[in-house]
């Protein structure tokens, strides 16, 4: 394995390992992931070191594991291992959510300021801020937050009283990946998102982290910009999620 192989893979399981899931389990270098939550991250098939492209066999298998769950199947393709999707896309699977792994070689920011609260444990404010961006519910994000067996740092900004802006970070083997960074939309574009991120990024540094990673919507071109200015300045690899036909 060279050593950009070894940096893909580190950053790619490090990812997952920010974001865990509730229920995982391997089967031919696939990782089962599944999380009852209607997010993708959590609740799809993901390849290991070894895996070979899907085949019909392998594609059973997660249908049947997800239709046991009350789900449709998805398929988690990192573009960086040049697997074949003709097998899924025969089966009618639909390539949705393409996505980026950005990095940064080096973390920079700066102090925290009093708007900005940076917690090793999360927040009730923090929970009710991101089912108020993002949806879903927040017992169960909290349940799968849990299950992060890695340092984990919880950003909050206030205005005015208010939760604006929420981030978490976790720190795998030096490398800090952010994870689930929202803005509320009647505050987006005022620089919330940057200044809690740079404090984030400051504390993360202070404890160790030396790199950075984190994964964002392809086609979410302001989110894209603000990355760029944090430092992260090499676009890694890409993934789609290939959702069964129903």
């Amino acid at each position: 394995m060279s050593r950009n192989d070894d940096l893909l893979w580190r950053v790619e399981m490090a990812c997952r390992a920010a974001w865990p899931a509730v229920e995982e389990r391997e089967s031919r270098n696939w990782q089962f992931r599944f999380t009852d939550d209607v997010t993708r991250r959590t609740g799809s098939l993901n390849p290991l070191p070894g895996a070979a492209a899907p085949d019909g066999k392998l594609l059973a298998e997660a249908e049947a594991f997800y239709a046991e769950r009350g789900y449709p199947a998805f398929v988690r393709l990192p573009d960086f291992l040049g697997l074949d999707d003709n097998v899924m896309l025969a089966h009618g699977y639909i390539r949705e959510a393409p996505t980026r792994t950005l990095y940064a070689p080096e973390i920079d920011g700066e102090e925290t300021s009093a708007d900005i609260k940076i917690s090793n444990r999360v927040s009730s404010d923090w929970l009710d801020a991101r089912v108020r961006f993002a949806g879903g519910s927040a017992e169960r994000f909290a349940a799968t937050l849990s299950l992060i067996s890695a340092p984990a740092f919880f950003s909050t900004l206030k205005q005015d009283g208010q939760v604006v802006s929420i981030a978490y970070g976790v720190i795998l083997d030096g490398c800090l990946v952010l994870e689930a960074v929202a803005t509320d939309p009647e505050c987006r574009g005022r620089g919330h998102a940057r200044k809690m991120l740079r404090s984030l990024m400051a504390r993360a540094r202070d404890e160790g982290a030396r790199e950075a990673a984190l994964q964002v919507v392809a086609e979410n071109a302001p989110a894209l910009a603000l990355y760029a200015k944090l430092g992260f300045t090499e676009d890694l690899y890409g993934y789609a999620y290939y959702r069964q036909p129903v």
